[in-house]
């Protein structure tokens, strides 16, 4: 399934209608969001021409929801008596700011496909995976284009989840354990274990370290170090946007593992508007491995440091060349990681 920035090309919703015949009071004037599509998902004016969305909840589903997302957006659930004389219970967003109106279109046509291709999560859980998505548009932040630094961050991350993880634990499981863009202390976190993953172009392969917590084993649990080396260059074949789009494509039939995938993607600063920009950093993989970092492994922790960081430091950052960590190399290939990737996930 493409995905909400993409797959809205194209479609108009009929707010010129809708427009055209403004209410009056606390009234809406409403019109399905895509004739011939989904009669689920209404758009709507109100005296102000004030944009709503409103997504009908099915009967006997639990559907109380009030909440303001941001300062561009309101949602909460609603009771309204539609044309026919029934009285429903639907979720309503409100676009409080004229600047959020192209997302909430985006967000209409996302909705209406997600629904036509049997999403199965209820639909006040849909919305909310949905609009946790599309977040930056409601707050106003521009987030700008991710420095090459960053790219080759999320990249790494990606890289490792699609072709590492996946296969030890499945997409969903690798999913829920992917919390760097969350700013978790490492980049995949389960129960007992921290992977942290961190890629590098420089001809050394060296990495550079952020902190003394940043290679510090979990309390009680075990660390590993993936480790990714690429070189940008004009004939590479891997890039940003076409593992996003792997990954996607993967999870084409799991509504509810590919939205919150999405909202994880977009957290890490990604944006489908860039892609094409993203796409010029073409990406060959040098060299890859999975180490176990523990007692003796080259890493600065705060017992490194002899009476504890001096007053007045407030950040440490420092290099990692790994050609002296061959001893705690556990795989060099994603075959090779398979059983023990599972095995470390379902340590307690």
């Amino acid at each position: 399934m493409s995905t909400a920035g993409v797959g809205g090309a194209g479609m108009a919703l009929p707010w010129a209608l809708v427009e055209a015949e403004p209410p009056s009071g606390e009234r809406l004037t409403v019109r399905t969001a895509l004739p011939g599509r989904h009669g689920d998902v209404l758009i709507g004016v109100d005296a102000a021409r004030r944009r709503y969305l409103l997504v009908l909840v099915p009967a006997g589903e639990p559907s109380d929801l009030s909440e303001r997302s941001s300062k561009g957006i309101a949602v909460q659930t609603v009771e309204m008596t539609v044309s026919d004389g029934c009285t429903d219970r639907f979720v309503e967003i409100a676009c409080l700011e004229p600047q959020g109106q192209t997302a909430l279109d985006t967000i209409a046509i996302e909705l209406v496909g997600a629904l036509e291709a049997g999403a199965s999560i209820g639909r006040v859980r849909l919305v909310q995976s949905v609009l946790a998505k599309w977040r930056h548009f409601w707050s106003g932040f521009g987030q700008g284009v991710l420095s090459k630094e960053q790219q080759l961050g999320l990249f790494g991350e990606l890289w490792f989840l699609s072709r590492w993880l996946s296969p030890s634990v499945g997409f969903p499981r690798a999913v829920q354990m992917w919390r760097g863009p969350t700013r978790a202390r490492n980049d995949f976190e389960t129960r007992g274990l921290g992977i942290e993953v961190k890629t590098t172009s420089r001809i050394d392969g060296s990495h550079v370290i952020h902190g003394l917590d940043q290679l510090l084993e979990p309390g009680g649990g075990a660390l590993l170090l993936y480790s990714l080396s690429v070189r940008d260059e004009a004939s590479g074949t891997e890039s940003l946007p076409r593992v996003v789009d792997e990954i996607r494509a993967r999870l084409a039939d799991d509504y509810a593992t590919l939205s919150q995938f999405d909202a994880t993607v977009y957290a890490g600063g990604f944006d489908d508007r860039l892609a094409s920009e993203y796409s010029k950093l073409e990406l060959r993989i040098r060299e890859e491995g999975l180490y176990r970092v523990g007692d003796g492994f080259p890493r600065l922790v705060p017992q490194s440091i002899t009476g504890g960081v001096p007053g007045g430091v407030s950040a440490i950052a420092y290099e990692l060349r790994l050609d002296t960590a061959g001893s705690w190399m556990l795989a060099r290939t994603p075959a090779a990681a398979t059983t023990l990737l599972a095995d470390f996930a379902r340590s307690p």
